[in-house]
């Protein structure tokens, strides 16, 4: 048994060290200077949460067998990976209920359950919708102004079926598409949407604020790792870009592929001056959706500007997909140009 207690620590430790590892890169990272072979060190950073409750189960089991030597080393990799997780910053909490609710669900194309998918996003009770991988049925229902579209009114839609389409549904008002006397936000739009990311202006009662929806590649591989901070870095540009040119706060909600201590996120908001939703001490996450909630991975997430406020954070349920729905609750009152 107290072999199997030490390899707890080695593993734990690991993520630990791989957490403190990608804090180190971040800068490196935000300059796309680093190549595929982070890749193996980048996957056990995405994972201190989920070694944290190993590390304190483990160390319980320590402690109940009286073995003072790992039960300490538990405590010292807790306490590394405690803080490797709160140096990711985070957006501040609000009290606030002046807030917009915004969800974000990967649907997955190949799953089925439309009904279900539909319901979930209308019982959410979100203000705004943003579905990546959309299946086609569900288009379809939208594009018929059925189902969510009927209490979502706003947000463009393609006008033809389309697999996959990244959906933003509002029911809060949004600029019309022709974004007239934005120029420039015209053509960040039109750079963002060459990678088929979304962007929206979206006016709600606390104020107006640009919308942005992302999906980087998944690490499956190292190359595909490496393409995912690729992209990731060049929408930061337009991101930051579209920030600036309007002085809106920005909003950018998405399936990152990252949580928030990977390295991949860390560099996002280091490029992009964004900082993400998620409260430090908050269980679970979005994927995959196979395993509670509590001990998801949060991938699916929401980035906003500093100043903008959390005053909840919720994940829902999958209906069918392998990612989870996730509902963050903003309070923009506390932006300042």
């Amino acid at each position: 048994m107290s072999a199997l207690l030490w390899l707890g620590v080695v593993v734990v430790a690991v993520c630990a060290i791989s957490a403190w590892t990608a804090v180190a890169m971040t800068e490196r990272a935000s300059r796309g200077e680093i190549g595929p072979w982070f890749w193996w060190v980048d996957l056990p950073a995405t994972l201190p949460a989920q070694a944290v409750m190993v590390s304190l189960l483990l160390a319980c089991v320590s402690v109940a067998m009286r073995r003072t030597c790992s039960s300490v080393a538990f405590g010292v990799v807790v306490a590394a990976l405690l803080a490797a997780m709160v140096s990711a910053p985070r957006l501040g909490r609000s009290a606030s209920d002046d807030v917009v609710r915004v969800l974000i669900y990967n649907a997955n194309t190949a799953s089925g359950r439309i009904d279900d998918k539909d319901a979930m996003l209308i019982e959410s009770d979100a203000d705004v919708l943003v579905v990546l991988e959309t299946p086609t049925a569900l288009v379809d229902r939208f594009e018929a102004g059925h189902g969510a579209r009927e209490l979502y009114p706003y947000g463009w839609l393609p006008g033809y079926s389309w697999s996959g389409y990244p959906v933003i549904l509002s029911r809060l008002p949004t600029e019309p598409r022709k974004l007239e006397g934005m120029d420039d936000l015209r053509r960040i739009r039109d750079r963002l949407w060459a990678h088929h990311y979304r962007l929206e202006v979206v006016h709600s009662p606390g104020g107006s604020f640009v919308l942005v929806q992302l999906h980087a590649r998944s690490p499956r591989r190292p190359a595909r790792w490496r393409a995912g901070l690729a992209q990731l870095l060049e929408a930061a540009d337009l991101v930051r870009e579209a920030g600036e040119r309007t002085g809106l706060p920005v909003v950018v909600a998405g399936d990152f592929n990252s949580p928030p201590t990977g390295v991949r996120s860390r560099a996002f908001a280091r490029r992009s001056g964004l900082v993400r939703a998620k409260p430090v001490f908050r269980l679970g996450g979005s994927y995959p959706s196979g395993l509670p909630a509590e001990f998801g991975v949060a991938i699916d997430g929401v980035f906003a500007s500093p100043g903008v406020g959390v005053r909840s954070w919720r994940v829902l349920g999958s209906a069918g997909s392998d990612h989870r729905a996730v509902v963050v609750g903003l309070d923009m009152s506390g932006y300042s140009p």
